[in-house]
């Protein structure tokens, strides 16, 4: 006689994925609303509306980047309906209680994606606030990190500054530095601990 003592029920990881998703949203979601007051002339104690350069009218910032990653936002907050509380029983009953813990882990996935482009358009957007304000706070000095920051992304992505240009080719450079970690290892090398 052979019986099955297998524990082959996933439910722990796919509650853990779950989690996972539910707080990189938080993130992506904290990290959109700063996105949206950098571009906000309300809320952005002086900022140039749209972190807009060249001809008004002609011209109009990042706006549509904003868009970009609110839809990216709301996508994540949709996806962080828990999977781990559903379940259909397959094989006849005889799996009465499936974990759905793949789905929980692919819907993770996706949201990490997401918000590493989210983190990528903040960083970006507000080195483009600090270049557009240097010369105004020029007596200011940011701290060691945060210069570090700023330098390594303007090594990867210029200012705009002569007007719009396609934003598409800035928004990925933002997620590779995200992905590939080299704003954090410049920043890491700055204040002397190094990766």
């Amino acid at each position: 006689e052979i019986i099955s003592g297998g524990n082959f029920h996933g439910q722990y990881l796919a509650q853990a994925m779950d989690l996972l998703a539910m707080a990189i949203t938080d993130l992506g979601s904290i990290c959109e609303r700063r996105i949206a007051r950098l571009i906000d002339p309300t809320l952005s104690w002086g900022l140039p509306r749209n972190l807009m350069s060249g001809v008004r009218g002609v011209n109009t910032g990042y706006p549509v980047v904003q868009c970009s990653m609110s839809s990216l936002v709301m996508e994540n907050r949709t996806l962080c309906m828990p999977g781990s509380v559903d379940s259909i029983p397959s094989k006849g009953n005889s799996e009465d209680h499936i974990s759905n813990s793949t789905w929980c882990a692919r819907k993770a996935m996706t949201v990490v994606q997401n918000t590493q482009y989210i983190v990528g358009v903040e960083m970006l957007l507000a080195a483009q606030a600090l270049t557009m304000t240097e010369e105004l706070l020029k007596d200011f000095m940011l701290g060691q990190g945060t210069q570090a920051a700023y330098e390594e992304i303007r090594r990867q992505i210029p200012a705009c500054l002569e007007g719009d240009r396609w934003f598409h080719d800035d928004v990925q450079a933002a997620h590779d530095f995200v992905v590939s970690g080299s704003v954090r290892q410049a920043v890491m090398a700055a204040i002397g601990r190094f990766v």
